[in-house]
């Protein structure tokens, strides 16, 4: 049967005279589907009805589309593009990919899982350090402020030179004391808060003790900084949210707002590439790929730093940063890119490949990161 764009109760348009009607003349090349899309109309069928409606009988377009070059198109105003798109989204007849309030829905339960990550860094194109681990999310319940997900982390490895292998086995340490922890997620998929299961003391204490088994100057010396972060609550959520996977899985990625041609609104948004430095402040632009024959969502992310603190400034854990000082010559110049598989029946995260450059002082220093989902 024909979609009929007026075929309701209170018709969408009236004829209005000529001279109050918007015109686009058709270029070489162009189609009734291409004008559509640039148009931001969900449907290029109901542009045909709407043309055919209000030009005259010579001037209509025929069934199968074809428009003619020169050809004088009538085209619906925003205003009427807005009001025919809720239509079309009302019938499910969008011919493109769209998300629910134009946004990526977040499903707090689909998190549940177990995954695997693996990180890399280069210097100049040459391999510096690769290590990978496990992280594992539980979702718990639902409540007033959002969602309460238990989150922790283990089976850490990492290549390296032997003080590297010490430093690694403390770390190991310190998450069998501090995890699992309890994240708090709000309904947007952001990380709003984080609570320890362990009374505070009791984990300053576990700390402590594995001075015994970590002797040196090093192991103190980290030992003490551990004993610091955990004895203020804001620091280990501050801590927890420098955590990259964590960055990636919960953050500004569910609160932009897409177009029908699957681009994001430009967002600002934080990575902790370079930890235990600042986050790096990035301007990132999402787009959205057509659904595989596989049944899951690929999302293109890709970023440039908008940062105005300069390298050595990053890691100045004293620097408080000034929302209103802008990049200048001296700004650090870094890059992101992401490519996100979301399984399209809930919109859990299955796989996320990453990169990131950054121009240090003589060198370009590049790191990779991976994260799939094994179970869950």
């Amino acid at each position: 049967m024909k979609k009929n764009i007026s075929d309701r109760k209170d018709p969408i348009h009236t004829t209005d005279p000529i001279n109050k009607q918007n015109f686009y003349v058709v270029k070489s090349g162009e189609t009734l589907e291409s004008i559509a899309l640039d148009l931001m109309l969900e449907n290029p069928r109901y542009l045909l009805e709407y043309h055919n409606q209000r030009c005259s009988f010579l001037d209509m377009i025929p069934e199968n589309g074809r428009l003619r070059w020169m050809q004088k198109l009538y085209i619906p105003s925003p205003e009427d593009i807005l009001e025919i798109n809720t239509i079309i989204q009302e019938r499910g007849e969008s011919v493109y990919k769209s998300f629910s309030k134009g946004k990526i829905p977040f499903n707090a339960e689909a998190v549940s899982g177990v995954y695997k990550v693996r990180q890399t860094e280069s210097d100049d194109g040459i391999l510096k350090s690769e290590y990978a681990y496990s992280i594992y999310c539980n979702y718990i319940k639902e409540e007033e402020k959002g969602y309460r997900i238990h989150f922790s982390m283990s089976d850490f490895t990492k290549d390296g030179e032997e003080l590297e292998q010490k430093i690694n086995s403390l770390a190991s340490a310190f998450v069998k004391i501090i995890y699992p922890v309890t994240f708090i997620i709000d309904r947007s998929g952001k990380l709003v808060a984080a609570e320890t299961h362990k009374e505070i003391r009791h984990i300053i204490n576990e700390i402590e003790a594995l001075k015994k088994y970590h002797q040196g100057s090093y192991a103190s010396r980290h030992i003490n900084q551990m004993k610091d972060k955990m004895a203020h609550p804001k620091v280990i959520f501050s801590s927890l949210k420098t955590i990259l996977p964590v960055q990636f899985i919960f953050s500004s990625f569910y609160q932009t707002h897409y177009n029908i041609q699957g681009f994001s609104v430009p967002y600002t948004d934080e990575f902790s590439w370079l930890a235990p430095a600042s986050p790096i402040r990035m301007e990132i632009i999402n787009q959205t790929l057509s659904e595989e024959k596989s049944g899951c969502i690929e999302v293109v992310q890709t970023g440039k730093s908008v940062d105005y603190r300069t390298v050595e400034e990053l890691y100045d854990t004293d620097w408080e940063y000034d929302e209103l000082e802008k990049p200048h010559s001296k700004s650090l110049i870094a890059s992101h890119s992401a490519m996100y598989t979301l399984k399209a029946a809930d919109f859990s995260i299955q796989k996320i490949k990453a990169g990131f450059h950054i121009q240090m002082a003589d060198y370009e220093k590049s790191m990779t990161f991976e994260l799939e989902k094994l179970a869950g």
